[in-house]
């Protein structure tokens, strides 16, 4: 692979490293490792695939353009506004996950009150936001292989704590109740346009860079579910790795604290930096109005949900995966496609589209109603 297109892959793998894999042990956890399995690989497949089919109609388009405008383009102005709606939801169901969290951590390690080490990290989120950002590519993937590096050290240096019988449980009621966290982790279609146009790769090339970051992520998930419920069993914690520091040595502890920290100081930058952008060129509202309309919301629903605890962590994710990111990651791509199968060849055919379809448009209502 050239050094453009390993960038590219990291780039696509540092926005899929988030909040997603510290909450997704606890979500898969509740009905064992046969059921988070289960759950774990459809998510994926069906992520993938979604992912394929962006792949393909980026190239189909004569310019560069973003995702949304591509929806816009196959769906008209009306249904592309749902689209959009998805993508706030998620990306607001992320930015006030991430403060509860932090807070949820800074509590457990330093004893420090959940709202100042919640409020802390809101403020600092804010400031890096006041900022101009700049061409850093080759310092996001730097970062990416750091985090990468991290964890797969503390899983390894973990391995021993494993017990298998924590893996016998069963629990197939469970099975659905990650469906929403599962469609978070992997919610990093957004940025797939912007990674195909940086690397300026024809389409085989585009579809290999996309499709080794998304596995490298995805391997990288089920092995940290595996040793998360190897040594805490149905303890699983909703912040993984405030349960594993309990368990392991403390520099072990540190490292995997460093890591979450890291990782979710990351994806709420890239986050941030998307609603603000947004908010600026899509939506067209005076900049001094954009980082108030992102910081506000997440003040007030960190505030609301703080008595909650730990629990709140997952269910935000649930509920920001289940809605927003089953809506632009999976419900709409499945439509373009079914809509323009008679006339492109697209991976699985209109058979896989209706496949996605359903599986997205029911995590949704499972979200919803259940």
């Amino acid at each position: 692979m050239k050094f453009d297109n390993l960038i590219g892959s990291l780039l696509f793998a540092g926005t899929l490293i988030g909040a997603g894999i510290l909450g997704l042990p606890y979500a898969l956890s509740k009905s064992g490792f046969l059921g988070g399995t289960v759950i774990f690989c459809l998510g994926a497949f069906f992520s993938y695939l979604t992912a394929m089919y962006i792949v393909q109609l980026v190239y189909m388009e004569s310019s560069e353009v973003s995702l949304y405008t591509i929806f816009r383009r196959y769906l008209g102005r009306s249904t592309s506004y749902l689209a959009l709606a998805g993508m706030l939801i998620s990306s607001y169901g992320a930015m006030i996950a991430y403060p509860i969290a932090i807070g949820e951590m800074m509590h457990s390690l330093l004893n420090v009150p959940y709202w100042l080490g919640a409020g802390l990290f809101i403020a600092l989120i804010a400031f890096l936001l006041t900022l101009k950002a700049g061409s850093s590519n080759r310092i996001n993937a730097l970062v990416t292989i750091f985090l990468v590096v991290l964890l797969v050290w503390v899983m390894l240096r973990a391995t021993p704590a494993i017990t298998i019988e924590n893996y016998l449980f069963f629990k197939p009621s469970r099975i659905l109740d990650a469906w929403g966290i599962v469609v978070f982790a992997f919610a990093g279609h957004l940025v797939i346009p912007s990674v195909i146009y940086g690397i300026k790769a024809k389409q085989r090339q585009g579809a290999l860079v996309i499709t080794s970051g998304f596995w490298v992520v995805a391997t990288l998930y089920f092995f940290f579910f595996v040793v998360s419920l190897g040594i805490m069993g149905e303890e699983v914690t909703s912040v993984a790795t405030l349960g594993l520091s309990k368990h392991l040595s403390p520099a072990l502890s540190i490292v995997g604290q460093l890591f979450a920290m890291l990782a979710i100081l990351t994806s709420s930058y890239g986050i941030g930096i998307s609603l603000k952008l947004t908010f600026e060129d899509k939506l067209k509202l005076n900049p001094s109005y954009a980082i108030p309309l992102i910081i506000v919301p997440v003040i007030l629903f960190s505030l609301y949900l703080s008595a909650e605890g730990g629990e709140a962590f997952s269910t935000v994710l649930n509920f920001a995966g289940g809605i927003g990111s089953a809506l632009y990651v999976g419900l709409i791509p499945a439509i373009i496609v079914l809509k323009l199968s008679k006339i492109h060849r697209f991976p699985l055919g209109q058979k896989g589209a209706i496949a996605a379809f359903l599986f997205f448009g029911l995590a949704i209502v499972y979200t919803v109603f259940f």
